[in-house]
């Protein structure tokens, strides 16, 4: 009869004659040492201290169509000084259309009869700065 023993650091298992019961043997992969049990030993049976061991349960993979989150339209806030802001954005952009127009009348009429102090060129900077003004306030 055999005695069935395996090797605690490797796992290698090994049947060895009964002869060899209660020596000490050296593993053959690892060259760690190997007690065999003597036949009369009774071997430990470590399952009645221990349940069996649970399996996790994985998590089912949610389709792709599930993953994909629908975009929530954000609730639009009105404020007093949201309208304000706005109401001021659109009162610069026609200031600044008024001076883009009035520069323009200014460069093709006046400034062609010879007038002194006719600057269209300020009028065309301050449209353009109006029209800045007017659209951060339009947009925020």
């Amino acid at each position: 009869m055999t005695i069935s023993v395996q090797c605690d650091e490797c796992f290698q298992n090994y049947n060895v004659r009964d002869e060899r019961a209660g020596q000490t043997l050296k593993c053959k992969s690892c060259g760690a040492k190997i007690r065999v049990p003597a036949a009369d030993e009774e071997i430990e049976d470590l399952y009645e201290d221990y349940e069996e061991p649970s399996v996790p349960t994985r998590r089912k993979k949610k389709p792709a169509s599930a993953k994909k989150k629908k975009k929530s339209k954000k609730a639009i806030e009105i404020t007093p000084g949201k309208v304000v802001k706005k109401i001021f954005g659109c009162l610069a952009i026609l200031l600044g259309l008024l001076m883009l127009f009035g520069a323009i009348r200014v460069l093709f009429t006046e400034g062609l009869q010879g007038k002194q102090g006719a600057f269209p060129i300020v009028g065309f900077f301050a449209a353009t700065g109006c029209f800045t003004v007017g659209k951060k306030w339009l947009t925020d």
